[in-house]
């Protein structure tokens, strides 16, 4: 099968067309997709909280990647679940999604969403995993609607094999009061493209989204974060950051869009990329748009190699220079890998990297 998306992470107010980020395409020949062979809902379900595998007709809403990779997703489903948790209801231990791109399944497409009714909470995690030799696809669509005073946690972690080609589309709604607060863990895949938008409508409404990339060999990363800012008193936070090295390659956009009736909405949004070799290509947009008065908004990207004083302080202590580089990696990614509520997962990553990271040898 030919997969063909020309408009995906599209930057809602482009740039110079010769800097090559105003979007990007996904065009690879991918394994025929069929229903979803196996179990991929695990462990215990929370109580209280309504857990189906039927597709649920949601209302339309927007998503990081574009109305194109939507509706691919929609149109294409392998599998997926819809979540929904009446009001007042706070469900105690998440509900785990475990895909697996593999022989019995090589192409794998999720579409899954989580309804959270006014008042209540819920967790959801989702990790996504292969052979390491493994030529094979996955697509993610994640649906989120915070009702008012809900609050929606969404945990994601993609340790795909270095032959997979992999997307991950999400979308948020949230009403008073209503906060989505998303981790996730872009860690796998030869090519990757992640994408989100949030729609932040009711006053105080919140995203609290936290990222970690890593990208080594000729791996191709390309993200696009958009919090659209409606409700007054609004609050974004969009945080992220990776390493790099090889002959790696990253994109990163990040957009918080102010629109009328966002008074004294806040915004903030953070890239960090640590470089491991001058072969990298490393992009980054953060983009403020405002059209309201009285908001606050500030953005930051940054690049370079590992501080010289930290990295002398761990060598001071016994560490070989390269011991101490892995260290701060670790260090850099464990506040996001810390948010994984299931221990077995969170295990399962920290070893995922601590392997990846056995692979550098040299530094330039």
């Amino acid at each position: 099968m030919n997969l063909e998306l020309a408009q995906v992470n599209t930057l809602p107010a482009p740039t110079w067309f010769r800097l090559g980020i105003n979007d990007t395409k996904l065009t690879e020949e991918i394994p025929e997709l069929r229903p979803y062979r196996g179990e991929y809902l695990s462990g215990d379900l929370p109580e209280g909280a309504e857990v189906s595998k039927r597709s649920f007709p949601a209302p339309e809403l927007s998503t990081g990647m574009g109305d194109e990779v939507r509706d691919f997703s929609e149109d294409n489903r392998t599998c997926g679940v819809t979540v929904r948790v009446p009001d007042g209801v706070k469900a105690e231990r998440p509900v785990f999604l475990s895909y697996r791109v593999d022989e019995t399944n090589p192409s794998v497409l999720d579409v899954n969403t989580v309804v959270a009714g006014d008042g209540s909470e819920v967790t959801v995690v989702m990790s996504y995993t292969s052979p390491t030799d493994f030529h094979g696809f996955h697509g993610g669509l994640t649906r989120l609607y915070a009702g008012k005073n809900a609050v929606i946690r969404l945990v994601q972690v993609q340790m795909l094999g270095d032959k997979c080609l992999h997307y991950d589309d999400v979308g948020a709604q949230c009403a008073e009061n209503g906060e989505v607060k998303v981790t996730q863990a872009e860690l796998g895949a030869k090519s990757t493209a992640a994408g989100l938008k949030a729609c932040l409508r009711g006053r105080k409404s919140r995203l609290n989204l936290d990222t970690i990339y890593f990208g080594d060999r000729s791996r191709s990363i390309d993200i696009n974060y958009v919090a659209e800012q409606l409700g007054g008193a609004s609050r974004s936070e969009i945080h992220a950051s990776g390493a790099l090295m090889d002959e790696s390659r990253k994109t990163f956009r990040g957009t918080i869009n102010f629109l009328r009736g966002a008074k004294r909405a806040v915004g903030h949004e953070s890239e960090y990329t640590l470089l491991f070799s001058p072969k990298v290509v490393n992009r980054s947009a953060p983009l403020i748009l405002c059209t309201e008065e009285d908001v606050e908004g500030q953005h930051a990207a940054s690049a370079g190699k590992i501080d010289a004083d930290r990295l002398f302080y761990l060598m001071s202590r016994g560490l070989s220079e390269m011991d101490a580089r892995k260290l701060l990696i670790e260090a850099q990614f464990r506040p996001v890998t810390d948010r994984i509520p299931i221990p077995a997962l969170r295990e399962a990553v920290f070893k995922y990297v601590k392997e990846r990271l056995e692979t550098i040898e040299s530094v330039s």
